[in-house]
Order: structure tokens, then C-alpha cells, then sequence
């Protein structure tokens, strides 16, 4: 017992340590984002940071108070109406927001291939799912679920998506509820519902359907399911364990860390007898529904490829690239190996090679990188998957997509906090000497960290499945916050640090900096004018190795809906073939009317080329035409397309691409339309909104100061 105990301090100091350098990150990581640094200059941004989480945590501190004044009741219905706050707010984004499609990478892979099944009955023949066959039950998932819709006559495929990504989100935080109700009580719960509320990024994520997505409400379960299990002693619970972490494991890989983290739990808090017998248990789950998943698959048509799959020393590789993601280079570097002998040796030679070469230090400041990538973001990089959309609104461009820096902003504040309070967990068992659940918790988000930073491929997405563990474990640092805040023994001290008058003057001091940092970036972000890009279309993708060609002997149109006014339009050119001059205009097929006309000689590098056109009469669909005028023999223009990647997807459903008049398929041109003026980059009314969040955060906090009573409100909780 001794041992163990020794063993889990210096784990909770080390879990500590870890958390702390995540929240130093924290703080400065969005100042690294190139799309942020203009907008937010440095220094005062991370003390924005700092002051907003501070008030935050004053906010928290004054409505657990505040709760503690009504009955299990009023709490019960609080709880009630910030769930209806939740569903209302996914309503809106589903409903709102309804123009995102799925992107051109893994997601949009999986939503080709569902449609396809649902054609067809069998698996397509594109060598995606051979490469990558961890895609495939998410892909099965999501065809079984059009083909539900399709049995009710009902296909909208984006509305099945995301209602059903909003149900398992709605789970999962409905059974962290309950487990904090279970084991803490009513106001903690409650508690816990306004620190899910304020984590966007799990609501943002419904628009995305993918493996993380749709796993969301697994670690949660499977935490209460141990919870149960623990109260109980019955083995069927750790047989429910199983099988739910067979399930989830199937949909998303990375949830098997959970497993090594519970078995390490179980020989803290169990003999090792029945740790053994519940592993055990676990691991013939796990496989069993792994065996039946291949069977599955196989009925459907999909079928190994050794020398095409991606042998899990890949993932491994790839961590050790430039910035510890993904990259073109690493994966052809292994795609290219005619089978999985080769393809482990030339990622193994790769491993050494790095690690030689990086040194030490080379490998201390990758590992930072990793951990920055993962772990130092809130937004957990939701808005990499939502860059089309047929309706790019400017709601939608400040929520999802290039105006978003604000929003991305307001998510790191409630990170910080989240995290703050994650690394007060680590003081429970200082004070308290026992292995409980919290223990747990921190055992997987620690492995799940010292895993995506010196193990596997580091993205902002990775850190997603476990957030509400990450939630989960903010709520037990923040109960033991609440039980320093309450438990001073030094009377001169405390009577110092709780005075009302103390209080007051701290929560002035603080009402004050937020009102002269509201006053210090007011010209700055609702009065400074720029150019501001208000976007009709913005298909950005280029996929496939094919563009279109414009030449003597081709032209190229692309239509497009032109619902708003627009004064730019450009298109991207891959290459560049002779000397030629060629001809940009905008024309509306209906009357014949030609807006815009304007001849150019191309840049020899591949790039974007804008033009700026006269004010266009929205409403009707428009053409955008490009042709050669003259050029040296073979001269042509390679523009870049939405072609054949994987799959051939629709970009741009609003418009379709033609050469010489023929349609060509589902093709269309990397392009944008978009309206430029100037302008703020806030409407004063925004921005005063923003701040008087916080300004009432305050005054919420002066108000429990002022009328609550000063013993009961000095100690949080018993």
C-alpha cells in the first residue's frame, strides 16, 4: 500500500507538470497562427487570456455559491434548462450552418463511399479504404444509417450526419452528468453542464461526421460503466466495458488507450487476481468484435491489400516528421513500398535516420511542437473541416472559416480554464490518500498526451475524443478549488483573503481591467478599416494530380449562383505552358450581358490570380469564361480543379465546370467570388456585446459577495 501510494504522487506531481506546460502553451500557441498575429498582437493577448480565464473562474466560483443557496430541486431544473440551452444552440448551428459539406479528405471519403454503398450494395473500387482500412466501420456505420433514412423516404444524408453526431455528443455529456451526480451531487452536476456549455468546439463538431465525432459519448460510458462496476462488484458490467470498448475501438482506434490506463487503475484499487480476470474479460471483447467486424466488411466487399495498407510504424514515422503531422512526402514514401515488409523497412530506416539526425535537442523542441499541435489549442482545429460551404455567410465566415480569430479566441479563454482547474485535480489525493476516479481520468489524459507527443502523428484533432475526460477531470479540480477556497486554517490569513471588502476590491480592480482592455482594442477591432472579404463561393480544394487546360484549341467555363454582389473573382493556375495571353470574363447566359472583361499574361509560377470587376447585378446564375487570345505554339493555361482524388466529388454543387461547352462531370475550379470593402472588423454593437459577457461575469460575482453569508460563502463545500 505504501508503494502505491508513493507511486501515485510522484504520478500526480508528474501529471501536474505535464498539465502545467500545457497551459503555458495554452497561453501563447494562437499568437504562433499566422491568421492571428495581425489581429492579436502578442503580449497584450496573452494577458487578455490570462484576465478572461481569471473572470471565468470568478464566474464558476460565484454560481457554485450561488447553488448551493437553492434545493436539489432548482438545481435539477437549471440543469433541465441549460440542456434545452444546448440542444437549442445545436438546432441553430445544424439548421443555420446547413450549407457545410464534407470535406475533401477523410470524412468526404467516407460520405462518397456511404453514397456509393447505398447505390450499389458493395464497396466501390477506389484504393482509399485499402490504404486506410481503420475507415471502415465509420463508413458502414454511416451507410447503415442513410439506408435507415432511406427506409422513411427521407435523404437528407448532412441532416442524418450531424443529428446523429448531436445525439452522441448529447450522450455523452447526459452520462458525465449523471456521473457526477452519482458521485458528488446535484450543484456539481450542474456545474459540470456549464463548463461543457462553454467547450464550443464539441458543438462545432457536429458539422463534421467522423471517427472522433461519433466516439464522442464512448469515454464517458466507459467511465460509467467502471463507476457501476465499482459500486457493484458484478462482472456484467465489465463485460458491458468490453464490449462498448470493442465497439468504440472499431470506430476510432485511439480509444483503446483507455484500455492500458484501466488496467493500470485496476492494480491500485483491486487485487490482482481480479485485475487480471476483468483484462482478461476485456481483451476477448475487444477481439471478438473485431473478428466480427472483418466478417462484416468482407460482406460488403472490402478486402486487405497488404501492399497498399499503411503498417501502424507509419503513424509512427510521420511523428517524426517536420512538425509531427501528416505530409505528402511521408506518406509516398511509404505508399510506394510494394508491401508490408518494405513498407515497415523504409519507415523504420526513416525512424532511425530522424532520431539520428535531430539529436537531443532536435527531438526536445519536435516533442514541444507535438505537444503544441495537440494539447496547446482548444479549438482542437475544428474548423480545418469546414471550408465548404454553399452558403458562405458572414456568420459562417466568423464561426468557421476566415474571420474566425475571434471565435478561436473566445474557445482558448474556457480552455485555459478548463485546464487550470484539470491540473487542481491533481491535488486530490494529496488530501484525500485515495485511488477514486479522478485517478483514472488522469491516468488516461496523461497517457493519451506522453502517446500523440512522443509516439504517434500529432493534430489538433487528436485531443477531441478524450475532452470529455478533460471536462470530467476540470470538475474535480474545480471541487477541490472550492475546498481550499473554504478551508484556510490560518485565521489572520483568511480573514485577509475572504473579506467582502477584499473581495469587492479584487472583483473593482478586475471589472476595471476589463473595461480599459475594452477601451484599448476598440479602435483596433470596430473602428481601424480594411479590406474585408465577404465571400460568395470559396471552393479551395485542388485534388488529384489532373487540372483543365485552356489553350488555342480549349476554353473553360465556370458557372456559379450569384445570390449576392461580388466585386472579385479569382481561380488558381497550376502551371503554366509557353507564352500565351488569355482573356478573364464574367457574363450572365440569361441576357447575354458581359460584366466584366479583362485580357492577362499568367505568372510562369503556379498561384491564385484575382481580378477586380465592376459592381455585378446578383440574383442569376453567372459564367466565368477564360480563354486564349493568342500564344506561341503549345502555349496553354492548367488550371487547378476539384478533380478525380480518391473519388470524384461535387465541390460546388451551385455550379459546374465546362470545356468547349461540354460539362465535365462533377468538376470544378478551385475559385472564389467575394465582395471586397471596407470596414471594421467587429460592428461597434458586436464588440460592446463581447465585453459585456464578462462585465457580468463580474458583477454576478460582486453580487454573491455582497448578499450571501460570509461563512457560508467562504466554505464552498464541505
Amino acid at each position: 500500500m505504501r508503494v502505491k501510494r508513493i507511486l501515485i504522487y510522484l504520478f500526480s506531481i508528474a501529471f501536474a507538470g505535464c498539465f502545467l506546460s500545457v497551459l503555458a502553451v495554452s497561453l501563447v500557441y494562437p499568437l504562433m497562427l499566422k491568421q492571428h498575429s495581425t489581429l492579436f498582437p502578442a503580449m497584450p493577448t496573452a494577458l487578455s487570456l490570462a484576465l478572461f480565464a481569471f473572470i471565468v473562474v470568478l464566474f464558476l466560483i460565484a454560481f457554485y455559491r450561488w447553488l448551493h443557496r437553492r434545493s436539489d430541486r432548482a438545481s435539477r431544473r437549471i440543469s433541465i434548462s441549460i440542456f434545452a440551452i444546448m440542444l437549442l444552440f445545436e438546432a441553430l448551428l445544424i439548421f443555420v450552418f446547413h450549407g457545410i459539406l464534407p470535406p475533401i479528405i477523410d470524412g468526404g471519403h467516407t460520405y462518397a463511399e456511404a453514397l456509393y454503398l447505398l447505390a450499389h450494395g458493395q464497396a466501390s473500387d477506389t484504393i482509399y479504404f485499402k490504404v486506410y482500412p481503420n475507415n471502415i466501420p465509420i463508413t458502414l456505420l454511416r451507410y447503415f444509417l442513410y439506408s435507415l433514412g432511406s427506409w422513411v423516404h427521407f435523404s437528407s444524408y448532412m441532416l442524418i450526419d450531424r443529428f446523429f453526431c448531436a445525439l452522441m455528443l448529447n450522450a455523452g455529456i447526459f452520462i458525465s452528468w449523471r456521473l457526477m451526480k452519482k458521485r458528488f451531487d446535484e450543484r456539481t452536476a450542474c456545474l459540470y453542464l456549464i463548463i461543457a456549455l462553454t467547450c464550443l468546439p464539441l458543438f462545432f463538431y457536429i458539422m463534421y461526421f467522423y471517427t472522433d465525432t461519433v466516439a464522442i459519448a464512448f469515454p464517458a460510458l466507459l467511465l460509467y460503466l467502471w463507476a457501476v462496476y465499482a459500486g457493484s462488484a458484478k462482472i456484467r458490467y465489465i463485460v458491458l466495458l468490453g464490449l462498448a470498448l470493442g465497439i468504440g475501438n472499431l470506430i476510432r482506434p485511439n480509444l483503446i488507450l483507455f484500455l492500458p490506463a484501466l488496467v493500470i487503475y485496476m492494480f491500485f484499487v483491486l487485487n490482482w487476481k481480479k485485475a487480471m480476470i476483468n483484462t482478461a474479460v476485456i481483451l476477448v471483447l475487444i477481439a471478438s468484435t473485431l473478428f466480427a467486424s472483418h466478417g462484416v466488411a468482407r460482406h460488403f466487399g472490402y478486402t486487405a491489400d497488404p501492399s497498399l495498407s499503411m503498417p501502424s510504424i507509419h503513424w509512427v514515422m510521420l511523428g517524426l516528421s517536420r512538425d509531427g503531422g501528416y505530409n505528402a512526402r511521408d506518406f509516398a514514401l511509404t505508399h510506394t513500398q510494394p508491401n508490408q515488409a518494405l513498407k515497415k523497412q523504409a519507415d523504420r530506416a526513416q525512424i532511425v535516420t530522424r532520431i539520428k539526425q535531430k539529436g537531443m535537442g532536435g527531438l526536445l523542441h519536435l516533442w514541444g511542437v507535438k505537444a503544441a499541435r495537440t494539447w496547446g489549442t482548444g479549438a482542437r482545429g475544428y474548423y480545418w473541416y469546414t471550408h465548404l460551404s454553399t452558403h458562405p455567410t458572414k456568420a459562417y465566415q466568423y464561426l468557421f472559416n476566415h474571420r474566425n480569430q475571434m471565435t478561436v479566441y473566445i474557445i482558448q479563454v474556457f480552455y485555459i480554464v478548463e485546464i487550470f482547474l484539470l491540473i487542481f485535480s491533481a491535488l486530490r489525493f494529496f488530501r484525500t490518500k485515495k485511488a477514486d476516479m479522478n485517478l483514472l481520468i488522469q491516468i488516461c489524459l496523461f497517457g493519451n498526451f506522453i502517446f500523440n507527443t512522443f509516439v504517434w502523428e500529432a493534430e489538433p484533432r487528436y485531443s477531441l475524443l478524450f475532452t470529455p475526460l478533460v471536462l470530467l477531470g476540470a470538475v474535480f479540480g474545480f471541487r477541490e478549488l472550492a475546498y481550499w477556497l473554504g478551508h484556510i486554517k490560518l485565521e489572520k490569513v483568511q480573514a485577509k483573503l475572504t473579506g467582502k471588502r477584499v473581495r469587492m476590491a479584487l472583483a473593482g480592480a478586475t471589472l476595471a481591467a476589463v473595461l480599459l482592455c475594452a477601451w484599448a482594442g476598440f479602435h483596433a477591432y470596430a473602428q481601424a478599416q480594411s479590406p474585408q472579404r465577404h465571400y460568395l463561393i470559396d471552393q479551395r480544394y485542388s485534388v488529384g494530380k489532373k487540372g483543365m487546360t485552356v489553350d488555342a484549341h480549349h476554353c473553360i467555363t465556370q458557372t456559379f449562383d450569384a445570390s449576392r454582389p461580388f466585386n472579385r473573382v479569382s481561380f488558381h493556375v497550376r502551371n503554366v505552358i509557353g507564352e500565351g495571353r488569355y482573356r478573364v470574363s464574367v457574363t450572365d447566359p440569361h441576357s447575354g450581358r458581359r460584366f466584366f472583361s479583362k485580357e492577362f499574361v499568367p505568372k510562369h509560377a503556379p498561384g491564385r490570380h484575382t481580378f477586380k470587376i465592376g459592381p455585378a447585378v446578383p440574383g442569376s446564375e453567372k459564367h466565368m469564361n477564360i480563354t486564349q487570345i493568342r500564344g506561341n505554339p503549345g502555349a496553354a493555361l492548367n488550371l487547378a480543379i476539384s478533380g478525380h482524388g480518391y473519388e470524384q466529388r461535387d465541390a460546388y454543387p451551385g455550379g459546374y465546370l465546362l470545356q468547349n461547352g461540354v460539362r465535365k462531370g462533377q468538376k470544378d475550379l478551385q475559385f472564389a467570388v467575394y465582395q471586397v470593402e471596407k470596414g471594421a472588423y467587429l460592428s461597434k454593437g458586436s464588440y460592446i456585446l463581447l465585453f459585456t459577457v464578462p462585465v457580468l461575469m463580474v458583477l454576478f460575482y460582486m453580487y454573491t459577495v455582497l448578499t450571501m453569508d460570509q461563512n457560508k460563502s467562504d466554505r464552498l463545500s464541505t
